[in-house]
C-alpha cells in the first residue's frame, strides 16, 4: 500500500512541476490588473503592428503564439459556415511590446455601432418625414420619435468613444512583467 502511495503521489508530484509556467503579469501603478499565461488569448502592438492570438508558451522571454484564420466558406449543400482555414504560429520577445490592447469593451463597441446608426437612420427618416408628409398624416413621424432616435444616436456614439480600443501603453503607469516560473 505504501508503495502505490509512493507511486500516486511522485507521479502527482511530477505532473504539478510540469504544469508550472512562466508569466506576464500588466501591472498599473505597481498593483497587478492583468495576468497572461499559455491558453490565455492577448492583444498587443509590438513594432507598431497589432498582435492577436491564444499563448501557446513563455519561454526565454518569448511569447509564443497562435493564431487562427476564420473564414466563412461554403458546404457542398449550399450553406455557409464558419471554418478554420489556416492557423498561424509565431513567437514575440516581450520586450518588443509597446502596449497591451483592451479587449473586455466588444459589448460596448457592438451595442454603440447598433444605436449610432439605428439611431441616425431613424432621426434622418423622421425629419426627412417633416419635411415631405403633412402634418397628422400616416407618414408623419411624431417628434418624440425623432427626439428618442436622435438621443439613441447620442447614447451610441459616447458608448463607442468610451469603450474604444483603448492601448495601456507601456512606460510610466503600465509595465510588463515577466515571470520565470522554473
Amino acid at each position: 500500500m505504501r508503495l502505490l502511495f509512493c507511486l500516486v503521489f511522485l507521479s502527482f508530484l511530477s505532473y504539478a512541476s510540469f504544469a508550472q509556467s512562466d508569466l506576464l503579469i500588466l501591472k498599473k501603478n505597481n498593483k497587478t490588473i492583468r495576468s497572461f499565461y499559455p491558453d490565455s488569448k492577448i492583444q498587443f502592438m509590438a513594432n507598431e503592428i497589432p498582435h492577436e492570438g491564444y499563448i501557446t508558451a513563455i519561454e526565454r522571454d518569448s511569447i509564443f503564439l497562435i493564431q487562427y484564420d476564420i473564414r466563412q466558406v461554403m458546404t457542398n449543400l449550399g450553406v455557409y459556415i464558419l471554418d478554420t482555414v489556416n492557423r498561424y504560429r509565431y513567437a514575440v520577445n516581450y520586450k518588443e511590446i509597446t502596449g497591451i490592447l483592451n479587449d473586455r469593451t466588444s459589448f460596448l463597441n457592438a451595442s454603440g455601432a447598433a444605436l449610432l446608426g439605428g439611431g441616425i437612420l431613424l432621426t434622418t427618416g423622421g425629419l426627412l418625414t417633416w419635411v415631405f408628409a403633412k402634418p397628422d398624416t400616416r407618414y408623419y413621424a411624431r417628434p418624440e420619435l425623432v427626439i428618442g432616435a436622435a438621443a439613441a444616436a447620442l447614447v451610441g456614439y459616447l458608448m463607442l468613444k468610451v469603450a474604444g480600443t483603448k492601448e495601456q501603453k507601456l512606460g510610466k503607469k503600465y509595465t510588463l512583467t515577466y515571470i520565470h516560473m522554473k
